[in-house]
């Protein structure tokens, strides 16, 4: 069982290294998106979610998300 065990080792650039969240949603201004979803947390901890796709669609998209940050862009 353990021979499928994939080590989760994610990118990081240093301790408390945020991108910023303006700069970053302007580079993907102008560009066509079949489905988006943009997930974000604010500093007092409260969330939001928006998007222009369904719930399953939403969820679908954060598996390949999720597929993305374990196994790389491949």
């Amino acid at each position: 069982m353990t021979d499928n065990v994939v080590k989760l080792a994610p990118v990081e650039f240093g301790a408390d290294f945020r991108f910023d969240s303006d700069a970053l949603l302007e580079t993907m201004k102008g560009k066509t998106y079949e489905r988006l979803v943009v997930i974000g947390q604010f500093e007092d901890g409260s969330s939001v979610i928006e998007g222009n796709c369904n719930s399953g669609e939403v969820l679908f998209l954060m598996e390949i998300a999720k597929h993305h940050l374990v196994f790389g862009d491949d």
